[in-house]
């Protein structure tokens, strides 16, 4: 006979109670249900509408089904279930759900819900169901008893014009793992039992990688000491990280981030205690401020992960070593012994598991990169830990993204082209930091122009331009057309006809530094000669130093073994200050400041610059490189520079780089 049931307790206390977190774990309460009942398999089958969303869920299992003498206690209230006072199951499982509640979590997922459930009785299968509406949570009703023919029990909870697509359902991939993960623990405890969800199995053990279990001692509010359980699953496949806190029967009844680091391993962790349902009924997981009793386990279960993943990085570390060993690229002997030697080799394993582990590429390369890499590793310990600390750090600390970056770039080249590259523009950086005090600051009234500036300039001939290469450095006119014709390529001349090469004054000139650049969009015969003429900071450029640049300029021009069909001559003349004859004469009408002269066919052009354009022209070609690199250049960082690279040139004094 047909009836209704009526929850005796207020309508949005009920309506609390669907409520939930997730809709997963909603499935997973009616699952709950069934493993309770002693179902041995389980499945969950989404039903699509015509329009491709989500219209029903089925959750049918093969337990023992509800009683109708049950129905009452079930669904009529709230607080205490069937299952009050059991110790276990029938078929000898411990009951997880004591309360009665999670009948209504389905209502979370959808508005109405319909249990059919089946039960043995008297020799036969009766069949009824149970109908409920999340617009009136206090009632179900319960359908009339009959007899069917068959020989199968257990319950189909039908959830029933779903309003939403909910995309964690409908990834049966993804369910099914997040199902395995809070499941484990009694999949584990009772295997056989079988759970499909939309046609994927719901198998923790194909995604298990390791396990470990801890007994675990917690003391309750009276100061009497509790055991637990904490359980270890590695996975095989990424997963974001969890702390289950479960019953004793392993149901997870809260979660919480687990709150170590434990790079490269993928795990859940589950605390069993029966001090957990007594706090989740207190409400001791929903305080802003944690629960004491709460805070002392999260202090014993993460000390316990601690030791857990280091004794597991250990383990890991020793697998990998013998790997490599069968690979022939670990770079120690096995007859080398000694305990210096043992710290060495520990040292050294802990570093390459790092290297292993960050560096997505390492482990595709080949044997001979990887004997390279660890040959590094190694030689870098034994020479300069502290740099091997420092690069590591760095290198280890890279976001995923940036790890996958510097993989791909070192597909494409070396390791060490790459520092080189990063170490010739922080190089660069530093030099021109250091003109300014070179120039400008303290050392300006004592620099020489030959014996310092002149020669440091002369390996760092990128601060006029990245095209030029030094073609002669402090030689005669004659030598200048020495190279000149080299360069050309031409063997017409005789040996006398180049020993011969004066100004226009007919005396024998000294060029400062003389560069060369092929110019591509033309033959490549056609070429550009630059040279230059330096002046020390204290000399200001006048009327005597534009006639000088003017002479060589023209010496040029004039000589008719300087060929300028194929070649284009550029003198420049730098110095800090310019005269007032000098700056008049620098401003050309209808040519650029500092551009003095220029032949009618252009093969020929005099500049005259300060170094202050030319250190700004070279600042603003580095200006991305040093955003990019993120770099600072200090005074110190510059005067360093010289010391390192050009000691033998400009001896500076470990006292004044520290100013």
């Amino acid at each position: 006979m047909a009836q209704t049931l009526e929850l005796k307790v207020e309508q949005d206390h009920v309506e609390s109670l669907a409520k939930v977190r997730s809709p997963i774990v909603a499935i997973e309460e009616l699952i709950w249900n069934g493993l309770d009942a002693d179902a041995t398999h389980i499945d969950i089958a989404l039903d699509m509408n015509n329009l491709g969303g989500l219209a029903k869920i089925r959750v049918s299992d093969n337990g023992s089904g509800i009683t109708r003498q049950d129905c009452e206690q079930a669904f009529g209230l709230l607080g205490g279930s069937a299952k009050v006072g059991l110790t276990t199951t029938p078929a000898g499982r411990i009951p997880h759900g004591k309360h009665g509640k999670g009948r209504l979590r389905a209502f979370g997922i959808g508005p109405s819900v319909t249990w059919l459930s089946r039960y043995k009785a008297n020799g036969s299968i009766k069949q009824f169901d149970i109908k409920g509406r999340r617009s009136s949570l206090k009632r179900f009703d319960i359908g009339d008893e009959t007899e069917v023919k068959t020989k199968q029990t257990g319950v189909v909870v039908t959830i029933d014009n779903i309003e939403s697509n909910y995309p964690s359902l409908l990834d049966a991939e993804r369910a099914a793992d997040e199902l395995s993960k809070r499941l484990a623990l009694y999949l584990r405890k009772y295997p056989g039992i079988e759970i499909v969800y939309d046609g994927v199995r719901v198998d923790p053990s194909n995604l298990e990688s390791h396990t470990e279990t801890y007994p675990v001692q917690f003391r309750n509010k009276g100061g009497a000491e509790v055991s637990g359980e904490l359980t270890i699953i590695e996975w095989k496949t990424p997963t974001d990280r969890a702390l289950y806190f479960c019953d004793d029967a392993g149901f997870a009844l809260e979660e919480c981030p687990p709150g170590i680091q434990a790079r490269g391993f993928h795990f859940t962790a589950y605390l069993k205690s029966p001090l957990i349902p007594e706090l989740v009924e207190e409400g001791a997981f929903l305080l802003e401020e944690m629960h004491p009793l709460v805070s002392s386990m999260m202090g014993t279960v993460r000390e316990r992960l601690r030791e857990h993943f280091r004794s597991r990085e250990a383990s890991r570390a020793s697998d990998l070593v013998k790997q490599w060993q069968e690979e022939n690229i670990y770079p120690f002997e096995t007859t080398e012994q000694g305990p210096l030697k043992q710290i060495e080799r520990d040292v050294f394993d802990v570093c390459a598991v790092k290297v292993h582990e960050y560096l997505p590429s390492f482990d595709r390369s080949d044997a001979k990169s990887k004997r390279l890499t660890f040959r590094l590793i190694k030689e870098a310990l034994e020479n300069n830990p502290a740099s091997l600390h420092t690069i590591l750090q760095q290198v280890l600390e890279l976001p995923q993204e940036q790890q996958n970056d510097l993989a791909q770039i070192l597909g494409r080249t070396h390791l060490s082209a790459i520092i080189n590259a990063a170490k010739t523009v922080i190089d660069r950086l530093d030099f021109i930091g250091s003109l300014d005090q070179l120039l400008f600051g303290e050392f300006k009234r004592t620099l020489l122009e030959r014996k310092q500036l002149h020669r440091i300039l002369v390996e760092e001939l990128w601060i006029f331009g990245e095209q030029y290469n030094l073609a002669v450095d402090d030689q005669s006119l004659t030598e200048v057309l020495k190279k000149h014709v080299h360069l050309l390529g031409r063997t017409d001349l005789a040996p006398e006809d180049l020993s011969k090469v004066d100004d226009l004054e007919d005396k024998t000139r000294i060029i400062d530094l003389m560069l060369h650049r092929q110019i591509p969009q033309y033959q490549p015969s056609h070429f550009e000669h630059l040279v230059v003429e330096l002046k020390r900071p204290s000399c200001k450029l006048g009327q005597e130093e534009l006639g000088q640049i003017e002479n060589y300029a023209f010496s040029v021009a004039d000589d008719e073994r300087f060929d300028k069909s194929q070649t284009k001559w550029t003198f420049v003349l730098i110095g800090n200050e310019l005269s007032p004859f000098a700056d008049r004469k620098c401003r050309e009408q209808g040519r650029e400041y500092g551009h003095i002269h220029a032949s009618t066919d252009g093969s020929v052009n005099i500049y005259v610059k300060k170094w202050s354009t030319v250190i700004a022209e070279a600042k603003w070609r580095y200006q991305f490189f040093r955003e990019k690199l993120e770099l600072q250049v200090t005074t110190a960082d510059g005067l360093s520079y010289l010391q390192a690279k050009h000691k033998h040139y400009f001896p500076v004094t470990a006292s004044e780089t520290e100013g």
